[in-house]
């Protein structure tokens, strides 16, 4: 210590602040990882809310009101939209399952617009829709089904329609095309012009396993066995037309595979009426359940939601893609086994 240069008070020695000491890489790497953990439980727990994490595998319908009214007096509205396949036909069960299990439900409409699709898929629908009415009927429940079709309701479409008990077509509804496909391509020709033979073995005896590869050359005999099967889906289709339309269709040439106009639907007893899904709303409403405060409601299986989006799973919209189209065919797909596998697999269509 010492004095300053004029006397006075002494002055104080001074002393640097001592460096900061550096963090250890370890205590960096913890707070790190912490601050990693916690935002990854943050995000967890929103993605779970946002999915609808509600414990149970079974997904939830969201309804959606159409028309306001007693809520004890309620109509349901489902719909079966676009090319039907197995996801549709999932769906659709799923949802009129939940429906089954709304006590409050007192008619069902089924809003129809699509082209069809395979025959199993429409099938399904077709015989889980008469599942619903002898459920319903059993209970002592109205067990009326109404039908409402859209722009469209051809071949699947149309044989979904022939559960209801009353159909609705709107003025510019086409429907019908009644028939069976079976899409096949040959290529044999193709390949041969490339020097490339199918080579397939069968077992002994099974004559008939590989009839109707693309790869090979066609036979009559083969021809006719496909065609047999066709034929086959082609007789059940008519009697669930039969089953459901009855008199109205009588004498009426009406499995020829062609499209018919509403008006025409309607003057050849596939359609009953002219309406929109509002007309089959009320007549649900009066005819079926006699309710005097309808409460219209849609249902619908929610949207994926974060979960779904962040998993990239797909949506019960999805479909397999189909086979590449022959306008832009190139042999050397064929080496892909899932292109051989998409025209190898010939399937049996209500479209």
């Amino acid at each position: 210590m010492g004095y300053g240069p004029t006397g006075g008070w002494p002055m104080m020695p001074f002393y640097p602040p001592p460096p900061p000491k550096p963090r250890g890489i370890g205590r960096l790497l913890f707070t790190l990882m912490l601050g990693l953990l916690l935002v990854g439980s943050f995000l967890l727990n929103l993605v779970l809310m946002a999915g609808g994490g509600s414990g149970s595998d079974e997904p939830t319908a969201v309804s959606q009101v159409i028309r306001k009214g007693d809520d004890k007096q309620r109509v349901a509205v489902i719909e079966v939209a676009g090319p039907i396949d197995g996801n549709t036909s999932a769906r659709f069960a799923r949802l009129i399952d939940h429906v089954e299990r709304e006590q409050h439900v007192q008619a069902l409409v089924i809003e129809i617009d699509s082209p069809g699709g395979t025959v199993t898929a429409s099938d399904e629908i077709y015989e889980r829709i008469l599942r619903y009415k002898a459920g319903r009927k059993s209970a002592g429940k109205p067990a009326g089904v109404v039908i409402s079709m859209r722009s469209m309701a051809t071949s699947g479409g149309y044989y979904v329609a022939c559960a209801g008990d009353y159909i609705f077509a709107e003025q510019t509804t086409l429907t019908g095309n009644i028939g069976v496909l079976m899409s096949r391509f040959n290529f044999s020709e193709l390949m041969q012009k490339h020097g490339v033979a199918e080579s397939t073995i069968v077992s002994t005896g099974a004559d008939f396993k590989n009839i109707g590869s693309p790869f090979s050359p066609e036979t009559e005999e083969g021809k006719a066995y496909l065609k047999g099967i066709v034929d086959d889906a082609f007789n059940r289709f008519k009697q669930v037309v039969t089953a459901g339309r009855g008199a109205s269709i009588s004498g009426k040439d009406i499995f020829n595979g062609k499209v018919f106009t509403a008006s025409e639907a309607v003057r050849d007893g596939l359609v009953d009426k002219l309406g929109y899904p509002d007309d089959a709303y009320t007549y649900a409403a009066t005819k079926v359940a006699s309710l005097s405060n309808p409460k219209v409601m849609r249902y619908r299986e929610p949207s994926p939601g974060l979960l779904g989006m962040l998993v990239g799973g797909t949506s019960a919209n999805s479909t397999a893609a189909p086979p590449p189209s022959a306008q832009s065919f190139d042999l050397s797909s064929l080496a892909r086994p899932e292109t051989l596998d998409a025209w190898r697999t010939a399937r049996l269509m209500y479209r």
